[in-house]
């Protein structure tokens, strides 16, 4: 299994734990839910993935000269676990 460490703002992580607790879940559990259905699902619709702060941020350049960076696939590492 792997793990996934997210820093999270006190405002996001509160907001993320109360639908957790809709879910009667912990964070992690419901989190690991979301992105396993998030990338189990090809015909998801990844702008309403994103929080409505972060497409102001990050999803709203308007110059029509921007090229979105090639995103790489990450390489690989060796496992941590002790055998």
């Amino acid at each position: 299994m792997s793990t996934l460490v997210l820093n999270l703002d006190s405002r996001l992580k509160q907001r993320l734990a109360d639908l957790a607790a809709r879910s009667r879940k912990s964070l992690p559990d419901w989190a690991t839910e979301q992105l396993t259905r998030l990338v189990a699902d090809p015909e998801v619709n990844l702008d309403s993935a994103y929080s409505a702060e972060w497409l102001a941020s990050f999803g709203s350049i308007t110059d029509p000269s921007f090229e979105a960076p090639l995103r790489t696939r990450p390489r690989a590492v060796k496992s941590l676990d002790a055998e």
